[in-house]
């Protein structure tokens, strides 16, 4: 079956190059696409399709034979191609050449210490010296080295998070960030520093400084009993190695155009990678997430190559890296192929093929992002599903940046299941009657906002911001609540 599946893959890959086709729309034959097209992208020939694997190659090679089969413009860059190459640097950590110890305890990488992205490439040892928060600051009258012995040549341990007793000021709280906290400890002196968390038994990965902010000695994060163990050695010596390897690497966009000649463009986008293969390398097919979003990205681009009238020109964007953190989003957004000043809006479709999964409801997200999108909701007809409106524009998904740049954006999806991101999120789980009414709904809406005049931008209050993704997130969790974390049997 997996060798049938990648000869169809290839197969429709060479049918579909350069020619491009005419297509029904009655409900079988748009049922009978989007399966094609999740069966195919969540096959498990893809191996679940990790951004910078063979899967992630194979899918950009489908996606572009779609793209070509429906007749769009190849707009990823100026020399005619369909794919935009997405640059990125991430660093690697080698478990074996990262060490801490002393001379009573050696500490176990990843479960006791952990590497920062800001942490220079160095072998140090030094007397361990506790600095507290490493505060210095002549406003508030506070010095944490002040009473201690001389940081130099020390290795130090200090708390990362503020205490809870400063002002709420945001320029002191900036002036006090851990980057600067860190560059204080190093101008004095420090060889390496530990940090630690009060709050936390886990060593965070919050912080992903950029290259500029790489500090002139190791840095690690600890979790708070080895924190505990290590105060009471002040003045021991502490034994460390960081290694942080840069790796630079390209993902990709596959970027298509449907050129109205019109002043403005919509963007309609899904992210097509996923995070590959379990422990036991059984691939994370991610059939909803996001092969559903990517088919039924595509069925809009059939439908609207169909529609002669429109005010609008349409770019599709399969953005690469998402599962990274949204990383093929944010490139276009800082490297646009149109100007973003002529986006009129950016849909996004991210996991949307489980209608049922919490109720007989899509989730729209972004609903408050421009004023014209509440008349245009409330003048839909009815659709055989409830609707759940979120005003905030959300953080969790590739609409993000776009709003950010002020381009009205709204998000559809039918939310999480238990099979998130686990081997279960297979194709033949998905609801594909229920995608054919998401993508009525979405071509209704879409159509109306040809109909609708400009359509303004309108930044949503943070207050509304946060209580619209607080109650989204809860909503979410709860369905998740009885879910075990690690992969199913």
């Amino acid at each position: 079956m997996r060798h049938l599946l990648l000869c169809l893959l290839f197969g429709l890959c060479s049918l579909a190059h350069g020619q491009e086709q005419s297509f029904s729309f009655s409900d079988s034959a748009i049922l009978q696409r989007l399966q094609q097209d999740v069966f195919i992208l969540a096959s498990d020939t893809l191996q679940g399709r990790e951004a910078g694997t063979i899967g992630d190659s194979l899918s950009v090679g489908y996606i572009i034979s779609r793209y070509q089969e429906i007749g769009l413009e190849p707009k990823g860059n100026d020399s005619g191609s369909f794919i935009q190459p997405v640059p990125y640097t991430y660093s690697d950590f080698p478990w074996s050449e990262n060490y801490l110890y002393t001379d009573y305890d050696q500490y176990k990488y990843r479960h006791e210490f952990g590497m920062t992205s800001f942490s220079a490439n160095d072998k140090v040892h030094g007397e361990l010296l506790n600095v507290g928060h490493g505060i210095v600051d002549s406003l508030l009258f506070r010095d944490d080295y002040a009473g201690r012995e001389n940081p130099e040549g020390r290795v130090l341990l200090m708390e990362f998070p503020l205490p809870d007793d400063l002002p709420e000021d945001s320029v002191i709280l900036n002036k006090l960030s851990v980057r600067n906290r860190l560059a204080e400890a190093f101008r004095r002196g420090a060889v390496a520093v530990l940090l630690w968390n009060s709050d936390s038994h886990d060593y965070p990965t919050l912080f992903n400084f950029k290259d500029r902010d790489i500090m002139p000695g190791p840095v690690f994060f600890i979790t708070e009993p080895v924190a505990w163990k290590l105060k009471k050695l002040n003045g021991y010596s502490i034994f460390m190695k960081a290694t942080l390897n840069k790796v630079h690497t390209t993902y990709n966009n596959v970027i298509g155009f449907l050129d109205r000649h019109a002043a403005q463009t919509v963007i309609i986008g899904a992210h097509y990678d996923h995070v590959g293969l379990n422990k036991r390398n059984i691939a994370k097919c991610g059939a909803d997430d996001n092969a559903s979003g990517i088919a039924l990205m595509l069925e809009l681009a059939r439908y609207l190559k169909n529609q002669v009238n429109s005010r609008y020109n349409y770019l599709f964007i399969a953005f690469g890296a998402e599962e990274l953190g949204m990383i093929g989003s944010a490139y276009f957004c800082s490297h646009p192929v149109i100007p973003l000043e002529e986006v009129a809006y950016m849909c996004n479709f991210d996991m949307v093929g489980r209608l049922g999964a919490e109720g007989n409801r899509i989730t729209v997200l972004g609903t408050a992002t421009s004023p014209q999108w509440k008349t245009i909701y409330n003048e839909m007809p009815e659709f055989p599903f409830r609707i759940k409106k979120y005003k905030g524009a959300s953080n969790f998904s590739d609409q993000e940046c776009f709003y950010k740049e002020k381009v009205p954006i709204f998000y559809i999806t039918t939310g999480l299941h238990p099979d998130y991101h686990t081997h279960h999120d297979r194709p033949e789980r998905i609801n594909y009657t229920g995608m054919v009414d998401i993508t009525k709904f979405a071509e209704e809406f879409i159509t109306r906002t040809g109909e609708a005049g400009t359509i303004e931008f309108q930044p949503v209050s943070g207050q509304a911001t946060f209580f619209s993704d607080l109650n989204y997130y809860i909503r979410q969790i709860g369905h998740l609540f009885d879910m075990p974390w690690q992969d199913f049997p």
